[in-house]
């Protein structure tokens, strides 16, 4: 079995602690959702959530009724019945609050569109507040585009790009900038009447392909005009001309009912990461499929998103509206690189709005290994840093390294033979497979480095491969080489770096903050070498790069103390050199980097 830290045991019964739990629910157009979420100051970041779900109760369906008289949908007032519906699911959700011992004062009913703009809305939330006690809060259009927002920006450590937030009555459109926890985005979203489940009615409704065109129509002359308010800051404009075009980061069950069908039709497969947050897809890709859709989905599609994805008949019934809204929204839109889907919405908005600032800017993945963070695990991450060079990609610096000092004695309670396994599957479906706020870039890497940690060597190497090509033949060298280093670092620390009464050190000196990030140049410009950090006597890492003709090499210096029993066994010995095979050509495929190791000894 995993070990399991001091930390983690305390966490996972601090954690349920009554003070941090949070009870949100989202009555949304398409649904109503139900969440406790526990924002204990150790993962607050990364919103953990205790409990979720979702009743399939629509508030935009129960108010459009089809008319046979004017052929189309008339608005009415929310019936009765789905209002005793909602009401039960509410009563439910009060006695599972009372099982986790949520205060009154923590639980908040949210309400958008639907609600907001129903003719019995008054009625509605009286009704509820009747049933239960409950209030319900119910978001203007301006402030439920803002809390979208943050929605997004609790999705991943960075976001820089064009947003837009897909409900079941409308959509909204914006930019946004997110960094270390500041976020700057347009003064207000725009808000148009293109949400998926109206989209989808009218659509169905239609009398010919002329009324088609006519929304087509009137879809791009909406979008014209919205993208003309944006007012884009000229920073995103800058580089989204160096890059190519923006990225466009989308939110909403709409979108993501789509980009699950992506994830169905990857080039890789199966796709080795079944989570929406965080995959991403070239514009190609992602036009390619909206095109290939027409006005309902095949079974085989439809049969697919049931089964794989769990996606319901309603929301896979929506998908070819939502196909039919990119392909016009792409030829309004300035030029879009790529699109990046996004789990967090109105849940994950409203409490990223509750955190600090200093919370916020909190690295979702480093978060995320905290609470399996042993003594000294600052020390083990300055030592692997020491053997890389400035080359190394900077993902590796600001996130990987770090978590992967918390996790580097998770597994060792695992069977030896199960431990590069274990480590490969931990950020998918291991424990970090539900965690909020990663990419699947990051996810794949981690999962790679804890790999190769262990040693590399798994049963079956399909996940492995697929994992490879999510991130790419020079990451996955890097990966690689970065779990090498980790390997040999556990044979002469087997149980980790003791802490020597000065305390652990923390963190890694970002190279764009002017720190020296590792042991290869002390920044002067005359080539003088010098320790980063003096951790530990027994091992020392010193690389650089070397420039050859058409790539760069590593040269890693290696310094023991003469004759320690701790540097000179022979499994230390062994993995040390298995960091120089790293850059063996029989072991390098499309991407390589020759290691040279060189021993040095000290008395």
């Amino acid at each position: 079995m995993a070990m399991i830290s001091t930390a983690a045991q305390t966490y996972a019964v601090e954690s349920h602690n009554p003070e941090h739990l949070h009870a949100i629910v989202d009555i949304g157009s398409n649904g109503v959702r139900f969440s406790i979420t526990t924002l204990h100051p150790l993962t607050a970041r990364i919103l953990p959530t205790l409990y979720t779900d979702r009743a399939a109760i629509s508030l935009y369906d129960a108010q459009f009724q089809y008319s046979t008289l004017s052929s189309s949908h008339i608005k009415s007032p929310i019936p009765a019945s789905t209002i005793s519906e909602i009401t039960t699911t509410l009563l439910r959700f009060r006695s599972i609050c009372k099982s986790y011992s949520v205060p009154a004062a923590n639980i908040k009913l949210i309400a958008t569109e639907a609600t907001r703009t129903a003719p019995n809305s008054a009625e509605f939330r009286a009704s509820i507040e009747s049933a239960l006690g409950w209030t319900v809060t119910l978001l203007p259009k301006d402030e439920e585009g803002a809390i979208g927002a943050l929605g997004i920006a609790s999705s991943f450590a960075t976001v820089e790009g064009l947003v837009m937030d897909l409900g079941g009555g409308s959509t909204q459109l914006s930019w946004m900038v997110s960094r270390h926890g500041t976020l700057t985005t347009a003064k207000q979203a725009v808000s148009l009447p293109f949400g998926a489940a109206a989209l989808t009615k009218k659509l169905q409704t239609a009398l010919n392909s002329v009324a088609v065109a006519a929304t087509a129509s009137h879809i791009r002359e909406e979008l014209t005009k919205a993208v003309d308010t944006l007012d884009l800051p000229e920073e995103l404009k800058h580089d989204a001309e160096k890059e190519g075009g923006y990225t466009l980061y989308l939110s909403g069950g709409g979108f993501r009912g789509f980009g699950y069908l992506l994830l169905a039709e990857h080039d890789i497969q199966p796709y080795p990461i079944p989570i929406i947050n965080g995959f991403s897809a070239t514009r190609e890709k992602f036009t390619t499929l909206a095109e290939k859709i027409g006005v309902e989905l095949s079974g085989a599609q439809q049969e697919e998103l049931g089964a794989k994805f769990r996606i319901s008949d309603r929301r896979a019934g929506q998908v070819p509206a939502v196909a039919f809204l990119i392909r016009n929204l792409l030829r309004c839109l300035p030029q879009i690189k790529s699109v990046v889907f996004c789990q967090g919405g109105v849940r994950e908005g409203y409490l990223y709005n509750m955190l600090s600032e200093e919370v916020r800017g909190a690295n979702p993945l480093v978060v995320a290994t905290e609470v399996y963070r042993i003594a000294g695990s600052g020390k083990v991450s300055r030592v692997i840093n020491d053997a890389l060079p400035k080359s190394t990609p900077d993902v590796f610096w600001r996130e990987i390294v770090p978590a992967l000092a918390n996790l580097m004695y998770f597994h060792k309670g695992v069977m030896k033979e199960g431990r590069a396994s274990a480590g490969l599957h931990f950020t998918t479906t291991g424990l970090l497979g539900g965690v909020h706020g990663l990419t699947h870039v990051e996810r794949a890497l981690l999962g790679l480095v804890l790999c190769a940690r262990w040693g590399g060597e798994v049963a079956e190497s399909g996940f492995k491969e697929r994992l490879e090509k999510v991130v790419g033949v020079e990451m996955s060298w890097w990966a690689r080489y970065v779990g090498a280093v980790a390997h040999a670092v556990g044979a002469v620390f087997p149980v980790g770096i003791a802490d020597d009464g000065n305390g652990d050190v923390e963190g890694i000196k970002r190279r764009d903050s002017g720190g020296v990030s590792s042991g290869s140049d002390d920044g002067s410009g005359n080539g003088r070498r010098r320790r980063l950090s003096e951790v530990d006597g027994k091992i020392s890492f010193f690389a650089r790069d070397v420039a050859r003709k058409e790539h760069s090499d590593i040269v890693l210096r290696v310094r023991v103390v003469n004759d320690d029993p701790d540097t000179s066994a022979i499994m230390v010995k062994k993995a040390v050199e298995d960091i120089e095979k790293v850059g063996k050509k029989k072991n390098c495929d499309g991407f390589r980097r020759k290691v040279s190791v060189i021993w040095e000894t000290v008395e």
